[in-house]
């Protein structure tokens, strides 16, 4: 059983507590964290620390993905109470004061829990103080009698109405300093946050380590004080939205020559530049679709992998019967094919390159992880890599050398000519062109794009691929 622990300034020392001996302490989890790190059934994961503004914050579906792959999955102190209050009832476990106060209504705003703080390297150190720490120090000034609960009342809604940004100890009593409050209770306010605030997020970032370490299995020990969850459970089943599947798609890395590289940007690498893509591309189709009909329809067939194709796609009504049907019936293909296309190819090839060019896994989600899966084990995914990487340093030169530099504000008009000079494709059949490839409508075409204009601009002879190696001479001993 694997333990991993998402923890940044709630707990900057994790790594160096005993408790945490034999857990892996990551930073602060941000969008596709959890997909990336790919627990396996049994493992562990407690979420304290999380990326809200700088980076898109951790998924709830990431979460729900862990929990329906047998993931045990935790949460307190920050980010991780706030999805644990949300997932609960899905078999998250929330623990700590924070988690509870979320998940019974007595705390609402998602920024009670949030903070500024330095970059990891300067160990998290805090530049705010986050209010349900605040609101902890003053329920012990209250509890003390230093301030009556009212005050108290006020100074917190006072910082709530400020950014989370800018609420800390001095400003609390800077606030204190302005009412009617008696002189010697805001000197003693002074005195017991600069000498004893309660640091509620990192008491419960201290719950959590415990229970992480005495799960097994990933159940929890009986004798842990974790918050109470639902008695039964439902089982967690995550619909496959087209939106967890990009992300899942997105997590996914190859190891190359170059080192990981991300799966996807191999794959569009190969779309844009590799001349017999199209080819790859229309054979991976035809025999998906092919193999399917064998599976589902029962069928057992012989023929050519176009004709399996096109039979399928009639026993699911996708298209109409070419041998019979009439010119009214096909007016559809005048969506997908381009004028000169519909007058000069025969009628089976247009319904061929309409299954090609419509082709989705499912509604929404194109055949991305079908190509990755039949590219994985080719020679051209290191040589991919390798272009990936060469764009990655032309960027980052362009940056150093052009301070305004950024790859978003590339001319979209000239990506699209210099991609329609590749492929030789006219600008009114681009979009065609580029289904053909399995890329997508214009946009996504633009930001596949994007990363590579100027190494394909400046550097050609660079992003020369093909997917199927030519054969040479046949060479007898």
């Amino acid at each position: 059983m694997a333990r991993f622990l998402f923890v940044g300034p709630s707990l900057p020392d994790a790594a160096d507590l005993p408790a945490a001996d034999d857990i892996t302490v990551l930073p602060p989890v941000a969008a596709g964290d959890l997909l990336e790190l790919a627990p396996r059934q049994g493992d562990a994961v407690g979420i304290i620390d999380g990326y809200f503004r700088q980076t898109r914050a951790v998924r709830h579906k990431e979460i729900l993905a862990l929990l329906e792959a047998g993931v045990t999955v935790l949460g307190a102190a920050s980010m991780g109470a706030l999805r644990a209050a949300e997932l609960d009832i899905f078999g998250m476990r929330g623990v700590g004061r924070i988690y509870r106060d979320y998940q019974q209504g007595r705390l609402t705003a998602d920024d009670e829990v949030a903070l500024l703080h330095s970059p990891a390297d300067d160990g998290y150190q805090p530049v705010s103080e986050a209010l349900v720490n605040i609101r902890a120090t003053l329920r012990l000034c209250v509890d003390e009698g230093i301030l009556d609960g009212a005050t108290a009342g006020d100074l917190i809604a006072a910082l709530a109405r400020r950014p989370y940004r800018l609420r800390s100890y001095p400003e609390l009593v800077r606030l204190a300093r302005e009412t009617d409050i008696p002189a010697s209770s805001v000197e003693a306010l002074r005195h017991l946050c600069a000498t004893r605030p309660v640091n509620l997020k990192r008491r419960d970032a201290l719950e959590l380590v415990g229970e992480l370490r005495t799960l097994e299995d990933g159940r929890a020990n009986s004798s842990t004080r974790h918050a109470p969850t639902p008695t039964v459970v439902p089982e967690v089943t995550v619909a496959p939205t087209v939106y967890l599947h990009r992300w899942r798609l997105g997590a996914r890395g190859i190891d190359t020559e170059d080192g990981r590289t991300a799966e996807m940007s191999v794959l569009r690498i190969c779309q844009l530049f590799a001349r017999d893509y199209p080819d790859f591309y229309r054979d991976l189709v035809f025999d998906h679709l092919g193999r399917e009909c064998t599976s589902r329809c029962r069928t057992r067939h012989t023929k050519a992998t176009l004709d399996r194709a096109l039979e399928h796609a009639r026993h699911r009504r996708v298209i109409p019967d070419h041998r019979s049907s009439k010119p009214e019936d096909l007016g559809f293909l005048d969506l997908w094919l381009s004028p000169a296309e519909r007058d000069s190819r025969p009628l089976k090839d247009q319904l061929g390159t309409f299954l090609v060019r419509s082709f989705q896994l499912t509604p929404g989600a194109p055949a991305d992880g079908l190509a990755l899966d039949a590219l994985r084990r080719r020679p051209v995914v290191q040589a991919a890599a390798k272009i990936v990487n060469a764009a990655k340093s032309v960027n980052e030169h362009a940056r150093r050398t052009q301070s305004t530099f950024d790859i978003h504000r590339l001319s979209a008009d000239r990506i699209l000519t210099r991609i329609g000079e590749q492929w030789g494709a006219a600008p009114e059949t681009l979009d065609l062109h580029a289904l053909d490839r399995g890329i997508g409508p214009r946009d996504v075409l633009i930001a596949a794009a994007r990363p590579y204009h100027l190494l394909a601009r400046y550097n050609p002879d660079l992003i020369d691929l093909q997917i199927n190696r030519p054969r040479g001479p046949r060479a007898d001993a």
